[in-house]
């Protein structure tokens, strides 16, 4: 009998706030093939907890973890175990969910569960900003200030969302960026916000660029340039209900670095967790870094 592999799962109890998807040992002893599979349990109790159960995982030599939460919390692990032997799986509890979107991993719990005994392995790419990794999307401006508001709101999902992005919209000054890309071509421009993705995904199936490929090593900056700020109602039903990526307003450049620098201070976001404020960073890539249990169907 082949040794059965061990799952580590890590619990983010907060994740998806008062009306996230709910997880308990019952689901794991029911949905798991525990003829193939030995697992234990573990709940983060702090900010950057994750990073520090996904480290003990590398020294217990676990072979996959199941993050139960959100994409902050799959960004904590995957920083510690890409370019490691260790799999991640997704347990989609959070509010916007990319990752588990883009993958096509099941929202529900107990059918994420399942993906772990029967997918197959499928490796994305890791972006960095100033060597700090993020595996789907991160914003400098408007979008960094947007998760700022809503992660000081007591309610989470789509409607403290949008309501973060309405409360910001109507008073954010635009400052000026200065972008280098990998070609030495320089871009100088105001813009509300400028987003860094290898996935094109913002979460709840927002996808603002259609050219983005998880596995390729190249990652799409885009620009969103200024607007009427009366349209900030029509973009938000466009984002959620039609095709954002389409809107003239945004303007791509695919590269495998880049630098950015701001005349002001500028709030930052990685996968959807607020950064600090900066007014410079330096972006990379680097190709299939992060291994992930998806469908054994999926397909790019």
């Amino acid at each position: 009998m082949a040794k059965k592999q061990k799952v580590r799962f890590l619990v983010n109890p907060k994740s998806g706030g008062f009306f996230g998807a709910r997880f308990n040992e019952r689901m794991v002893k029911k949905y798991l093939d525990l003829n193939k599979f030995d697992y234990d349990i573990h709940v983060t109790k702090f900010a950057g907890h994750a990073i520090k159960l996904a480290q003990q995982s590398l020294i217990d030599k676990v072979d996959i973890i199941a993050v139960v939460g959100g994409d902050g919390t799959q960004n904590e692990v995957g920083q510690v175990i890409m370019n490691s032997p260790i799999k991640l799986a997704s347990i989609p509890t959070g509010s916007g969910n990319a990752n588990a979107r883009k993958l096509q991993i099941p929202i529900n719990i107990a059918h994420a569960i399942e993906l772990i005994n029967t997918g197959k392995v499928f490796k994305i790419d890791a972006c960095l900003v100033n060597h700090q990794p993020f595996f789907m999307t991160a914003g400098l401006g408007y979008d960094g200030k947007v998760i700022q508001r809503f992660n000081q709101l007591k309610i989470r999902g789509v409607g403290a969302y949008v309501t973060s992005v309405l409360t910001t919209a109507f008073t954010y000054d635009l400052p000026t960026y200065t972008i280098t890309l990998d070609d030495d071509s320089v871009i100088e421009t105001k813009a509300f916000t400028v987003l860094m993705t290898s996935t094109g995904q913002l979460g709840y199936d927002v996808e603002f660029s259609h050219e983005s490929i998880l596995n390729d090593g190249i990652f799409e900056i885009c620009i969103v340039k200024d607007f009427n700020r009366m349209r900030v109602p029509s973009m938000i039903q466009e984002a959620f209900f039609g095709d954002i990526a389409s809107l003239d307003i945004l303007e791509r450049h695919a590269c495998k670095k880049a630098s950015i620098k701001c005349n002001t201070i500028e709030n930052l976001q990685m996968d959807g967790d607020y950064k600090g404020s900066t007014n410079y960073i330096e972006v990379s890539i680097q190709k299939e870094a992060l291994k992930f249990i998806v469908s054994k169907d999926f397909k790019l």
